[in-house]
């Protein structure tokens, strides 16, 4: 029951999410699992399946993998930074992404359908309830399951301190955001996140796991 609330909070954030494809290191989403095989990989949206060559440090994507699929060979939703190499190749088995830096992991939620064009940040937990989410000039949070979000003027972002720190506000409050990458794990669903975010509005203070969107540039930030 607690799995169908993650899912049915998450999915009025949803629709699809599309993979990458490119030269250089960059996003990748889709299903991981670790079978007799090894490690596969199959991007959102393509219908492909690679071999995956998991050079995160500490082997992150298949510890996650040991962490959250409860039996082997069951797939799990991951984000991570890669590079594909053999594109030329006859068959996609024989294509290999090595992945080199570890994003997010989660066994249940929208994973592929969720909808992030347009979103520069998201964050959320469940313990207490908060979600957030920036876009490009706005802050959307969310202090109960249902109803509407307040909308918080003002996205923009500083790099300080080695975190990304954002201000918004409405007529009478302010929202304060602080992102660090710093490993977070979400109680309720065990998801495995790479940044942490921390929030502070009516005089109140959170804390979150996040996520970035596809509305870049992604700060960098130290790990």
């Amino acid at each position: 029951m607690r799995r169908l609330l993650l899912y049915a909070l998450l999915a009025g954030l949803c629709g699809t999410s599309q993979a990458t494809d490119a030269a250089d290191p960059t996003i990748w989403r889709g299903n991981f699992l670790v079978a007799k095989k090894g490690a596969l990989f199959s991007p959102c949206r393509s219908g492909e399946r690679f071999v995956l060559d998991d050079a995160t440090p500490g082997r992150a994507l298949e510890s996650a993998y040991r962490a959250l699929a409860r039996r082997r060979g069951r797939p799990i939703f991951v984000e991570f930074t890669g590079l594909r190499a053999g594109a030329g190749a006859t068959t996609s088995t024989s294509t290999t992404i090595r992945a080199t830096r570890f994003e997010r992991a989660l066994a249940d939620g929208p994973g592929c359908r969720e909808e992030l064009d347009g979103v520069r940040l998201r964050a959320y937990g469940f313990n207490p309830f908060i979600q957030v989410e920036m876009r490009a000039d706005s802050v959307f949070l969310r202090l109960r399951p249902s109803g509407a979000p307040t909308e918080y003027a003002g996205a923009a972002l500083r790099i300080e301190g080695g975190e990304a720190r954002s201000e918004s506000v409405t007529a009478d409050a302010v929202l304060r955001l602080r992102i660090r990458a710093k490993p977070c794990r979400e109680q309720l669903s065990s998801a495995m996140f790479s940044y942490e975010a921390l929030i502070e509005v009516d005089g109140k203070r959170y804390a979150s796991c996040a996520y970035w969107g596809d509305l870049g540039p992604i700060p960098d930030l130290p790990r």
